[in-house]
């Protein structure tokens, strides 16, 4: 079987970046999105390029802190008001910083797990039950090669990707029995500035992973796309 054409897909962190083109992939295939973000200035942007292109009916948005349960309920609330039903959420709410150990400090490393682990958990929670209420709906969670190969400065950064790797694991266990599939997808480097980097011709870019992550709600429900890496490839 497969998922309904047109589908309901709630992408956090999608201002800018990876999730601003997940956004515009899925729009662009015939979804309804909702983005949200915790800058305001970045989501006001991006709903207006947004709406410009594919209608205002199609993509809405709010401010959201992922960090905050009651911030997330919030924002799936004004969702569902909208939309009336979640077949999609995409975790892609993340932060991230190349520091050695000895030179994190304690919020630091905080803020790092509460956005890119607790938030995913928050958002989890909080669809659940939409998602339960459909015969096919689908959970991808944007990982990172980090979440395997670990680098010198990356211990709050490679903590929480193979955090989430296991947590995807896990709740793809406990919710296959509903029909609610659960992905994670792991990036290479992509040319989103990431510790400061500069971007080279050779790096991934966000709508590569965004193509990825359209393709994984797309496919029959008979198949799950547990995990997914993406490598860059350096020109020869």
């Amino acid at each position: 079987m497969k998922p309904k054409k047109s589908r309901n897909a709630i992408i956090t962190g999608s201002t800018q970046g990876i999730g601003l083109a997940i956004a515009r992939e899925f729009l662009e295939r015939g979804h309804n999105v909702y983005i949200c973000g915790r800058d305001e200035t970045n989501l006001d942007i991006a709903l207006k390029d947004l709406s410009a292109l594919f209608g205002s009916e199609k993509v809405r948005g709010s401010i959201c802190d992922v960090r905050s349960l009651k911030s997330v309920e919030e924002m799936i609330k004004k969702s569902v008001g909208h939309f009336g039903s979640i077949d999609v959420l995409v975790n892609n709410a993340g932060i991230g910083f190349v520091t050695p150990f000895e030179e994190i400090t304690p919020d630091q490393w905080a803020e790092i797990i509460d956005v890119n682990l607790t938030g995913v958990y928050n958002c989890c929670r909080a669809t659940l039950p939409w998602l339960k209420d459909n015969k096919i709906s689908d959970i991808v969670n944007l990982g990172s090669r980090s979440g395997r190969y670990a680098y010198a400065g990356g211990t709050g950064y490679n903590t929480t990707k193979f955090g989430l790797q296991g947590f995807t694991e896990a709740l793809f266990l406990d919710l296959n029995q509903y029909g609610v599939r659960v992905s994670l997808v792991a990036p290479g480097i992509v040319a989103t500035g990431f510790g400061g980097s500069d971007p080279q011709d050779w790096f991934l870019s966000p709508s590569d992973v965004a193509k990825v992550v359209a393709d994984i709600i797309a496919s029959d429900s008979r198949a799950n796309v547990n995990w997914v890496e993406i490598r860059p490839s350096r020109p020869q």
